[in-house]
C-alpha cells in the first residue's frame, strides 16, 4: 500500500471518528457536556441511570434532588414539588450502595449550593458495608462521566453504543416532528393514597412458609461497626456538614416483612438493626439532618398486597411517604430514638417468621 493511501485511510478515520464524537457531543444524550438540547426527545431508561445521573446533577435546573436506591424510584418529582415548593431532579442508583449516594448527592450539591432539600433512602441492611464500597455484580462503573478529567472521555464520544442507541434514535425522532424533552421519570398513577393499589401478593407465596426454628441473630462486630461510623460519615454527615443550610431528610424504607425475614434467615437482622442505631445517633448530632421511619406501619409491611417485591412498595406507599414527611410525621428525634428503634426492634426480631 502506498504512503498515499495511508495518509487518506487516516484522514478518513480521523474525520469519521470525528464525526462519531461530534454528534455524541452535540446531542449528549447523557447530559455530561451541557443541558438537554429542546430540539430532541431524551430517553432516561433505568439501564442506564449511572451514566445519566451526574450529568443531571451538574447540568439542569433544581434546587431539591431525590435521591437513593429503587425504592425511591416511586416518588414524583411532581407530587414532591407540590409538597415542598421546590423544583426537584430525580437521581436513583439501584442495588446502590451509601458510596454511589453519597457521591452523588456531594456532586449535586458541588453544582447547585442552594439546593434546599435533599431527600435519601437510609436502607440499614447496607450500613455496615465498607465506606467505599459498591455494588459488586457491576463490571465496570462509568466512572469517567463523572470524574473531572476529559481524558478518558473516549469511551463515551467514541462508543457505538451511544451513537447508534441514543443518538441516532434522537435524530429520528426530529426529523418525524416528535417534540423535544427529557422523559419524565414520574409515575402518573395510584398517587392518592385513599385509592390504594393492592398487588395480588403471590409473589410472597414461596417465602410464606413459616421457619421451623429460630434463628441466631449475632451481633455487629468491632470491625462492622467500624465500617458504620465510617460509612455515615464519609457518604452522609460529612456533605451535611459542607452545606449547613440544606436539608438533608433520609428516610427508612417501609420494606416488607418478607425482606426482614429475608435478614433474619441470614442471620443479619439484629446486625442490620444496630447499624441503624449507630447511623441514627451520628446522624442526629448534625442540626440539618431529619430522619423518618416507616418501619411501624405494620398494617403496609405484613401485607403482601402492597409490594411487587419483598423490597419495592407500590406508587401509594411512596406518596404516603411524601405527605408523611412533608407533615413531619414519622420523624425520628433526639426524643424519641431509643423508644422507637426498641420497639422496631422488639417487633422485629421476635417477629414469628
Amino acid at each position: 500500500m502506498s504512503k498515499r493511501n495511508i495518509v487518506f485511510i487516516l484522514i478518513l478515520v480521523t474525520v469519521l471518528l470525528s464525526i462519531h464524537a461530534g454528534i455524541i457531543i452535540y446531542l449528549d444524550p447523557f447530559f455530561h457536556y451541557h443541558s438537554p438540547r429542546g430540539d430532541y426527545y431524551y430517553v432516561r431508561p433505568e439501564t442506564v441511570e449511572r451514566y445519566i445521573n451526574d450529568g443531571v446533577a451538574r447540568h439542569f435546573d433544581y434546587d431539591a434532588v431525590i435521591t437513593g436506591i429503587s425504592v425511591s424510584r416511586g416518588f414524583n418529582t411532581s407530587e414532591f414539588d407540590s409538597l415542598f415548593n421546590t423544583k426537584s431532579v430525580k437521581m436513583i442508583y439501584s442495588g446502590g450502595t451509601f458510596k454511589e449516594t453519597g457521591e452523588g448527592i456531594e456532586r449535586a450539591m458541588r453544582s447547585k449550593p442552594e439546593t434546599g432539600i435533599v431527600l435519601c433512602s437510609l436502607f440499614i441492611s447496607k450500613l455496615y458495608q465498607d465506606k467505599d464500597h459498591r455494588r459488586s455484580d457491576i463490571s465496570e462503573y462509568p466512572t469517567y462521566l463523572y470524574n473531572d478529567s476529559y481524558i478518558d472521555d473516549v469511551k463515551y464520544v467514541l462508543n457505538k453504543e451511544v451513537l447508534f442507541g441514543y443518538c441516532y434514535p434522537m435524530i429520528k425522532a426530529r426529523i418525524e416532528g416528535i417534540e423535544g424533552g427529557v422523559q419524565s421519570l414520574d409515575t402518573t398513577e395510584n398517587l392518592n393514597q385513599d385509592e390504594m393499589q393492592l398487588t395480588d401478593g403471590s409473589w410472597a407465596e414461596k417465602d410464606a412458609i413459616p421457619l421451623e426454628h429460630r434463628i441466631d441473630q449475632p451481633e455487629l462486630d468491632e470491625f462492622e461497626i467500624q465500617n458504620v461510623k465510617e460509612n455515615v460519615a464519609q457518604n452522609i454527615v460529612d456533605v451535611a456538614k459542607e452545606y449547613p443550610d440544606t436539608r438533608f431528610v433520609y428516610y427508612v424504607p417501609p420494606c416488607s416483612i418478607y425482606h426482614y425475614k429475608q435478614l433474619y434467615v441470614e442471620g443479619n437482622l439484629l446486625k442490620s438493626l444496630q447499624a441503624e442505631r449507630i447511623a441514627v445517633e451520628m446522624m442526629l448530632e448534625q442540626d440539618n439532618i431529619e430522619i423518618y421511619s416507616f418501619n411501624d406501619h405494620t398494617d403496609i409491611i405484613e401485607d403482601p398486597r402492597y409490594y411487587d417485591d419483598a423490597v419495592h412498595y407500590v406508587d401509594w406507599v411512596s406518596s404516603y411517604i411524601l405527605k408523611s414527611i412533608s407533615n413531619n410525621e414519622g420523624r425520628i428525634t433526639s426524643d424519641n430514638a431509643k423508644d422507637y428503634l426498641d420497639k422496631e426492634e422488639n417487633y422485629l426480631i421476635n417477629y414469628i417468621y
